[in-house]
């Protein structure tokens, strides 16, 4: 009887797997839902972090994968967003690592104060006392610095020089904010601009840490704006910021004063919705809408029975009309709380609410809401109301780099 035939074996080993290139894996972090998710698999290995920490794709990762909301920066430190806020774990490795105390950046009396935040960047202002009063005329004498407080990294601004101020003349309205960062520059440089005006137009006085010189980069008369000078001063304190361009509310109360912060140009929206210019409404906040177009959010009054706040919602029409804002959409707010506006950054409106019965809540509540999703967050409690605050946006330590 013949023995059976053994079965041939392949013993080969099977094909190996496509190696996975580095632009391979760029395309799937990409993809990854949120920085914290980035972040863990930055810890993977070294080949990941080695990908994951450069430059040029954490800048690919943030244009999709905007910053989250990490707290509030006020003259006594950063106020961070608590439990259960989302962003709570990465607000406290901040605020552990981070000084915002800016004890780091040498100063003469008085302290120094935050004036605006953007890209992990604080632009400080040290001002004396007569700064309170709004009513100052000097441009070159108020000390300036830009710092990150994460790495403890500062600059010194240099005073405006005087052949600026006399070449202009009679300057007054001054407004100092940071400018975005544009795609084709180094990370680590920054601009620092002022804005400033009389009686024949607006000028954007810039400094750049490339030159480390304040320049006058862009002006315009207000004939050419088609209007007139505003009767009061003071606007450019107070301003919105998205989508690369600072809005100005006041002084007018019937106009938005525009500046594109990449091209550096002026411009001005001479309408603003009908029946909104009361003092009851307050000034408006100037957010970013879902399609890249800026919302007008103004408080609309109560309901009915007075019990609830309203925010409504504008949005600014294409085409020229005879009422070139048209309302989006309204918002009531929670019932137990008055509510104020802080500020608004890219799509968020801030607010801080008072609850109705004082007993009920021992701090107040700092909120942000999505103007997009109208979805309101507690953010932090804090025993006492700040109107100045500024927002902080940021990532997990492991991938924020050096911004100065």
């Amino acid at each position: 009887m013949a023995s059976p035939v053994a079965p041939i074996v392949n013993h080969r080993p099977p094909p190996p797997l496509t190696t996975l290139t580095d632009e391979l894996l760029e395309e799937i972090f990409l993809r990854l839902p949120t920085p914290t998710d980035l972040a863990r698999a930055c810890t993977a290995c070294a080949s990941f972090r080695r990908i994951i920490t450069d430059r040029s794709f954490l800048r690919r990762f943030r244009a999709i994968h905007p910053p989250p909301l990490l707290g509030f920066a006020a003259f006594d430190g950063l106020h961070h967003a608590q439990p259960p806020h989302p962003s709570a774990p990465l607000a406290r490795a901040l605020a552990d690592a981070a000084d915002f105390s800016f004890s780091f950046v040498p100063t003469e009396s008085p302290p120094w104060y935050p004036r605006d935040i953007r890209q992990g960047r604080v632009l400080l202002m040290s001002t004396p006392d007569w700064y309170d009063s709004l009513d100052f005329h000097d441009l070159t004498a108020l000390p300036l610095a830009v710092c990150d407080p994460l790495c403890r990294r500062y600059v010194l601004l240099p005073e405006v020089p005087n052949e600026i101020t006399v070449e202009l003349r009679h300057l007054t309205d001054f407004g100092f904010f940071l400018a975005p960062t544009a795609e084709d520059e180094d990370d680590t440089s920054f601009r620092v601009i002022c804005t400033a005006s009389n009686e024949t137009g607006l000028f954007a006085i810039v400094f750049s840490s490339i030159t480390a010189k304040w320049q006058i980069i862009a002006s315009s008369s207000w004939s050419s704006l088609g209007t007139a000078p505003p009767s009061a001063s003071h606007g450019f304190i107070y301003f919105s910021y998205a989508g690369g361009c600072f809005y100005f509310t006041v002084p007018w109360r019937d106009k938005l004063l525009v500046l594109d912060a990449l091209r550096m140009e002026f411009s001005i929206v001479n309408k603003v919705p009908s029946g909104y210019l009361t003092r009851d409404h307050g000034l408006p906040s100037i957010v970013m809408g879902a399609k890249g177009s800026p919302l007008m959010v103004f408080f609309g009054g109560h309901n009915e029975d007075g019990s609830t706040e309203l925010l409504h919602v504008f949005k600014l029409n294409d085409c020229e009309s005879s009422n070139q804002w048209q309302l989006e959409k309204i918002i009531p707010l929670p019932r137990q709380s008055r509510h104020y506006t802080l500020g608004a950054a890219e799509e968020f409106v801030f607010l801080f609410g008072i609850p109705n019965d004082l007993n009920s809540l021992p701090e107040t509540e700092y909120l942000s809401l999505n103007i997009t999703t109208s979805e309101l967050k507690k953010v932090c409690g804090i025993e006492y109301e700040f109107f100045g605050v500024r927002p902080y946006f940021g990532f997990p330590l492991s991938l924020s780099k050096p911004c100065i």
